[in-house]
């Protein structure tokens, strides 16, 4: 069973602001303003599911609003402290998440880092904390071809390379698309101290430093071949951006996946 889960909530969502005054994290999945948001689904959904712990990770806005606190499962607030909120990326706030005492990477928990700006069916957690030797990326399998999005490669079930702009080009080389990154990543005990090593190279030494997302840190832990790429198909899932991508979810998709359970 997933032991911990990271939500990256620190991002004020600029696009879908010029709508709404609202951070994206927070915005109610049926539009109304006082529904469930975003960073209230995934806490009850994993909740649902016996997780213990639950960290939310905000800015200096975000990390005041108020979130969901069931039953069996602590729901903990950390601080990205950076007062520029343009400058830090998710990746900064998953270094400051690792650091929090006593410790998320202990070696001895299954971990999940997860972007807070999409929604999905519950059936898809399913294919996150399944059992697997290696750490994961959750990935859509059934994909638009967009540059848009944030694709993954590999070789089998070894994920090699991601990011967005790379399909058709040779830098993927001989590897294939095995489909579109979800922003959920299962970390397995094993790899908690290069993970934490990778988070920390990220901050010091990669060219965006701060402001580096957390998929920055993920490209490193694949270059080293410790995750693999496990995917599914004929679920809900959906990454919300734009405010028509909002408004779409907000109408169609969240019925939708309310439909299904």
């Amino acid at each position: 069973m997933i032991d911990k889960v990271v939500i990256l909530a620190a991002g004020l969502g600029n696009r879908i602001a010029r709508a709404t005054s609202t951070p994206k994290p927070f915005l109610t999945l049926d539009g109304s303003g006082e529904g469930e948001t975003f960073v209230g689904w995934h806490i009850r959904q994993f909740a649902a599911r016996g997780v213990k712990q639950i960290y939310v990770v905000g800015n200096q806005v975000t990390v005041k609003l108020p979130v969901p606190q069931p039953e069996g499962c602590t729901v903990t607030r950390v601080l990205n402290p950076t007062e520029d909120i343009n400058t830090s990326g998710s990746g900064h706030s998953a270094w400051f998440a690792w650091q929090q005492e006593p410790a998320i990477l202990d070696g001895r928990s299954r971990v999940v880092l997860m972007d807070a700006d999409i929604l999905y069916e519950p059936a898809v957690l399913d294919h996150l904390d399944a059992p697997a030797r290696s750490s994961k990326t959750l990935v859509c399998a059934e994909y638009r071809e967009s540059q848009e999005e944030v694709m993954v490669f590999g070789e089998g079930h070894l994920a090699k390379m991601h990011g967005k702009g790379l399909l058709g080009t040779s830098l993927v080389g001989g590897l294939t698309c095995v489909g579109e990154a979800t922003g959920m990543l299962l970390w397995e005990p094993q790899d908690h101290a290069r993970l934490r090593e990778a988070t920390d190279w990220c901050m010091r030494y990669s060219t965006a430093k701060v402001k580096s997302e957390h998929e920055d840190i993920t490209q490193r832990m694949m270059l080293s071949g410790e995750v693999i790429a496990t995917g599914f198909r004929d679920l809900l899932f959906m990454e919300c951006d734009t405010p028509d991508e909002y408004a779409h979810l907000t109408s169609a998709f969240y019925p939708a996946v309310r439909a299904r359970g």
